[in-house]
């Protein structure tokens, strides 16, 4: 706990030290008020009892009025102001957050624990009441609280230091309730993490364009409603678990509060018939007790909020000081390779039973063109995230230019490649933007990289030519190719970037195996004296290739030329027949 008070403090004091004046400032304020409230009726009857002239009577009324204005008048105009300083906090919190998620290792997307800490992480910057803003207000109601039992404990002393004691027992045992109901917010917002995620997974997916014509065709409405509806479920069984609790909780608490001001005014009231106590006095010490215990449950139920904001900023700090490799190691200082090699490299998914990569030994030279083919969850995809980073070994090693990856940076390393997945996103931005990955672009480069796809006089063909956003989802008036128009860009963003290592996964299955062989025997003319990756179920598209790797179950089991392949009348040979029927079909060469 006090480590993440440092670590909330640091953070505040660097982002947002001018509220510090605002935040001592509302500490007196906020005593004074209860004080010169309890105050103001006490020094009314005195100057009436006493017989004071009504102007003397008016000064003294008039001036405790004002001071009060004044205290009422600051706290919320500081509080606000703490509350603005707050938000940027918050915010900064959140980008933080943001710059993680875009810079984490990839594996940790993938990874549903890693998700699950980055939804609870979440909760900490995530809403204008969360730890990561809450924090400075809470601290500021501790502080508060603090001088206020401090106050009103001198003026209590003189009459009873017994009913300081009962006080402090009665808001004690409230302390402990609340503090044990803070212990059961966490731990559902622990439970909750689960089935939030699977909500939040569905809820998206409903809104995605892409799964809504599976959605429509197929009648999955039902399926999608039924799998919010049990999330939702366990979530408000959580919720209405922790409901039950609080009524519980505040019941006894409302009792505490009842015996203790019950005790609290038989005893003054004594003291007054006895003639110890004036009406007066009655009245402003009854007041300043009321206010005293308000003080005692103000400072636990700030201690408590400050715990689970501490219980907040601990699951986002484990979110956001976790471990990446990244930036680890040395920085390339040239982009050439000259060659790849794996050595014993295996690989196993984190939830996984058994590896889907099994000691690969593979070496790759610069310049050649290499197929890697095989049927669908054979290990082709793990192996291209392998070579280009986004996966590291679980056993074995890669190396490049006979050095480690391991050792290289993630960010220099990835400099090398221009890789097209079959899942690939345009972004919420201009055609350029898209394919320069850049604000700031060489036009020449540009022009040229659109001209090899064929895609220049389309382009230049739209109204605000290159400048034209992409996404409909973001922009109405986006542009929206068409799929083949969507694989020229993707063609010229590989150009553009001119990287040494082209890989290709799959990204024309959505194409017919015409379109598909044109696109890749366009790759294969536009990539000569690189290192070219080409991953394709479709082994008419790879017969251009210097060498084929085809994959099952997670072992290279054949490797060489189509032609080698085919005369060994393996695995590659029996799909290649199974297949060549519909090429032929379609109109496709498959000259064996």
């Amino acid at each position: 706990m006090r480590e993440n008070i440092k670590y909330m403090l640091e953070n505040w004091f660097k982002w947002d030290r001018k509220s510090l004046f605002y935040f001592f400032v509302r500490v007196p304020a906020l005593v004074f008020q209860p004080i010169v409230t309890a105050y103001i009726p006490k020094a009314m009857i005195d100057c009436i009892t006493k017989g004071v002239s009504t102007e003397r009577l008016i000064a003294v009324i008039g001036g405790l009025s004002l001071l009060l204005t004044l205290t009422i008048w600051l706290d919320p105009f500081m509080n606000e102001l703490i509350l603005g300083g707050a938000r940027i906090v918050r915010m900064r919190y959140a980008v933080a957050a943001f710059e993680k998620n875009l810079r984490t290792d990839y594996v940790n997307i993938e990874n549903l624990e890693m998700r699950e800490k980055q939804k609870r992480a979440e909760v900490f910057y995530n809403g204008r009441w969360s730890g990561g803003a809450n924090f400075i207000a809470r601290l500021n109601q501790f502080f508060v609280a603090v001088v206020g039992v401090i106050a009103s404990s001198v003026l209590i002393y003189k009459i009873n230091i017994f009913m300081i004691l009962l006080i402090i027992a009665t808001c004690g045992a409230q302390f402990c309730i609340q503090r044990a109901l803070t212990k059961k917010q966490h731990e559902n917002l622990n439970k909750r993490s689960g089935p939030k995620t699977k909500f939040d997974y569905f809820y998206k997916l409903s809104k995605d364009g892409t799964a809504a014509k599976d959605i429509e065709l197929y009648k999955l409405s039902d399926f999608f409603v039924k799998a919010l509806a049990d999330s939702l479920c366990k979530i408000e069984k959580i919720y209405a678990k922790y409901t039950h609790t609080c009524v519980a909780f505040d019941g006894v608490t409302a009792l505490l509060n009842a015996v203790r001001e019950a005790i609290a005014y038989i005893y003054l009231a004594y003291l007054t018939t006895k003639g110890e106590l004036g009406v007066s006095d009655f009245i402003f010490y009854f007041g300043i007790i009321t206010g005293f215990s308000s003080w005692v449950l103000s400072l636990g139920y700030s201690v408590n909020q400050i715990e689970r904001d501490c219980n907040e900023c601990k699951a986002y700090r484990e979110y956001i000081e976790s471990e990446d490799t990244a930036e680890q190691g040395d920085k390339l200082t040239e982009k050439s390779v000259d060659g790849i090699e794996f050595e014993n490299v295996s690989f196993k998914y984190p939830s996984a039973n058994e590896p889907t990569l099994k000691n690969i030994n593979l070496k790759f030279k610069n310049g050649e063109k290499i197929a890697v083919v095989g049927e669908n969850g054979a290990g082709k995809t793990t192996l291209i995230k392998l070579l280009c980073g986004l996966y590291s070994p679980t056993d074995g090693k890669i190396l490049l230019n006979g050095k480690d990856t391991a050792e290289i940076t993630k960010t220099s390393y990835f400099e090398l490649f221009s890789a097209i997945f079959q899942d690939y996103y345009f972004l919420p931005m201009t055609i350029k933007q898209n394919i320069t990955a850049s604000i700031k672009c060489n036009e020449e480069k540009f022009a040229l990289a659109l001209k090899q796809a064929d895609m220049y006089d389309k382009v230049y063909s739209l109204p605000n030519g290159a400048d034209t956003l992409m996404d409909r989802n973001v922009y109405k008036d986006a542009v929206d190719f068409s799929g083949g128009e969507k694989q020229k860009l993707l063609l010229a963003k590989a150009i553009y970037k001119d990287a040494p290592i082209l890989i290709l996964d799959e990204p024309t299955a959505a194409l017919d195996p015409i379109a598909e062989n044109e696109l890749y025997l366009k790759y294969s003319e536009l990539t000569n004296g690189k290192l070219s990756f080409f991953i394709s179920h479709r082994l008419s598209s790879t017969r251009f290739c210097d060498r084929i790797l085809f994959v099952s179950n997670g072992e290279i089991t054949e490797e060489g030329t189509h032609d080698e392949l085919m005369a060994k009348k393996g695995a590659y040979y029996k799909m290649f027949q199974i297949q060549s029927y519909y090429y032929r079909e379609q109109g496709v060469a498959v000259n064996e």
